[in-house]
């Protein structure tokens, strides 16, 4: 898929990638109808909530505060938006409306001209690695310890068994 023609849900999926360092986990919920996320990244934290910047200015100012430099241009054929975000080249992004421009040139600005289409189950996302999981199972871990052996304390909350 194209950036610059990224619309709904898919825009808003890769918002939500674009947000997070490749070092941090992202776990998606749901990615239809809606995208519902889990992710921390600084002062941003989402925990199992939905995410819509492409309908929702609340859900795009998260994008918005992160441009340095921003200048839109609204004309008959819709909206232009020329931005940069921290200290990376410029990006554009074209739509009829300011915000969706927004969202198309912080995706551009992250990951290029180009994406995949979003999975469509529930997965988590680190290092730009897909993990899928069950709906309503524990995403995946991801730590150095996560050999899943039973001797193993780590992960252990002690918490009294339930009879």
């Amino acid at each position: 898929m194209k950036t610059s023609e990224l619309e709904g849900g898919a825009l808003d999926y890769w918002c939500a990638r674009a947000l997070v360092d490749d070092d941090e986990e992202i776990a998606f919920v749901q990615v239809e109808p809606n995208v519902v996320v889990t992710l921390a990244h600084g002062a941003l934290r989402k925990l199992a909530q939905p995410f819509s910047p492409s309908v929702d200015w609340a859900d795009a100012v998260e994008i918005l505060e992160r441009a340095d430099e921003l200048r839109w241009l609204r004309s008959e054929r819709g909206a232009h938006c020329w931005v940069r975000f921290r200290a990376n080249d410029p990006c554009e992004g074209d739509a009829d409306h300011p915000r969706i421009a927004l969202l198309r040139a912080f995706v551009h600005a992250r990951f290029g001209d180009a994406v995949d289409s979003p999975p469509s189950g529930p997965h988590a996302v680190r290092e730009r690695k897909v993990r899928p999981y069950d709906a309503g199972g524990v995403p995946p871990t991801y730590g150095s310890h996560a050999s899943g052996d039973a001797g193993s304390e780590i992960g252990d909350i002690r918490s009294v068994p339930r009879p």
